[in-house]
């Protein structure tokens, strides 16, 4: 293990510092080519911003791996496949590409990725206490149905400073523990490490912590990539060889991202609406019209996201029952859903509890 962690560390510390270094070049170029957010009736932000937080991550990583890890691997077909999505979201960025474009590439990269690897998801595990849901010859369809899933769950989740890359840095410090004790796992634990550190210059960017005095913004390309690269390490986590984690512990490990997603689907669906639709009833939404700022919106939720990643972990190193964790979990998103569909009767509760209390 100690060798694996000190691989995993080199690659992390070179890929933040690229990471760095790239946020300052690109700077520059994204005001050059256009690659801007500017405000509109959904995004209220002040001025525009670059669009460079993701790329330079992905820089990032990609520089460390090309010094320090092997290409010769299905991690480097991974690098090959999240650097075409990158460049697809880097145009969408600028000039916005048809949702159908952007949905047809991630099918064929997910597809390109899960066959030219072998790694797929073999097993759901036992969700029912019923024996384990074998998935056959449907296990490379269902993992690139999860590929496309992940990449938009924190597309969507990433809609206030730092959200998408706190709840992405969760994720990859969940799964850095569970490679961590998985002695054949040093390529993918070197992976998370290197996706995590080459984060931590955009989120203190994002969040203008010093010595960052200006802001910049994931991006579409960054957070496709970041769902990219975390479904592709969850995916990874469940192979024997690799951390050995079971199906159902990924969805505790990526739950807020998931549940947002599913249930903002679930509910748009029911309205007869567009599946894509994009509007304001996310979960950092929500924690708004109840009257949190921003970055209290982002504590609350990280922390949400740290306990669930947490019984996740708990649940997996204990060796809870498959079954257990998995009605567990659909009882959490049942609550949740619930919560959203009587979210103006909680929220003017929530107030009145408020003014009441000043």
């Amino acid at each position: 293990m100690g060798i694996h962690m000190e691989a995993a560390s080199s690659t992390g510390l070179m890929a933040g510092l690229f990471a760095l270094i790239s946020l300052w070049f690109l700077r520059p170029v994204a005001y050059w080519v256009q690659l801007l957010d500017a405000p509109d009736h959904r995004k209220h932000h002040k001025g525009v911003v670059p669009l460079i937080g993701g790329l330079s991550a992905f820089i990032g990583l990609c520089v460390a791996w090309l010094i320090g890890m092997p290409l010769v691997s299905e991690h480097g077909l991974f690098l090959l496949c999240a650097t075409v999505l990158v460049v697809v979201g880097a145009v969408d960025d600028a000039r916005d590409l048809p949702a159908k474009f952007r949905l047809a590439v991630q099918v064929g990269l997910g597809a390109l990725l899960v066959y030219g690897s072998g790694v797929s998801l073999t097993a759901f595990g036992d969700l029912f206490n019923l024996g384990v849901i074998d998935l056959g010859f449907l296990g490379p369809l269902v993992t690139i149905a999860a590929v496309i899933g992940a990449t938009n769950a924190f597309n969507m989740v990433d809609g206030i400073d730092g959200l998408a890359g706190s709840l992405s840095l969760v994720t990859l410090l969940s799964l850095i523990v569970l490679f961590a004790f998985a002695p054949e796992a040093g390529p993918a634990l070197a992976l998370a490490v290197g996706i995590a550190c080459a984060l931590l210059p955009y989120l203190m960017a994002n969040l203008r912590i010093p010595p960052f005095r200006y802001r910049v913004f994931m991006g579409d390309a960054g957070s496709m990539f970041i769902g990219f690269s975390v479904v592709w390490l969850l995916v990874n986590a469940t192979q024997p060889e690799q951390a050995g984690m079971r199906p159902v512990t990924a969805l505790w490990i990526i739950a807020i991202p998931l549940i947002d997603m599913v249930a903002i689907m679930v509910r748009r669906a029911r309205k007869g609406q567009s599946l894509m639709k994009p509007d304001r009833e996310h979960l950092h939404h929500i924690f708004m019209r109840a009257g949190f700022s921003d970055r209290e919106a982002l504590l609350m939720i990280t922390l949400i996201a740290l306990v669930c990643a947490g019984i996740g972990l708990a649940g997996e190193f204990f060796n809870v029952p498959e079954w257990v964790m998995f009605t567990t979990f659909l009882g959490v998103f049942a609550l949740y859903d619930w919560s959203l569909s009587h979210v103006w009767r909680l929220l003017v509760l929530f107030r009145k509890k408020v003014t009441h209390q000043h």
